[in-house]
């Protein structure tokens, strides 16, 4: 599974900012493996059928979820 926090220079952008990617140890992927709608099997939301996770807090409608995606892109 691809990380989509993860820069071209394998530098985490997510809540680990600065360091090397730490894959299972990152707070991003927990909070997806936690996900009813996540596919265990590559970064898949079954709820909206998009790639990208954005976690529980982030996906109750549709425009939630799109935002939590446009704010990751930009960040």
């Amino acid at each position: 599974m691809k990380c989509p926090y993860l820069t071209k220079d394998s530098l985490c952008t997510g809540k680990y900012s600065g360091y090397a990617c730490i894959k299972r140890q990152c707070s991003y992927f927990k909070e997806a493996q936690d996900c009813e709608h996540h596919e265990l099997s590559g970064d898949y939301c079954k709820k909206y059928g998009r790639f990208g996770c954005v976690g529980k807090d982030s996906c109750e409608t549709l425009a939630d979820y799109l935002e939590a995606v446009a704010e990751e892109e930009y960040a």
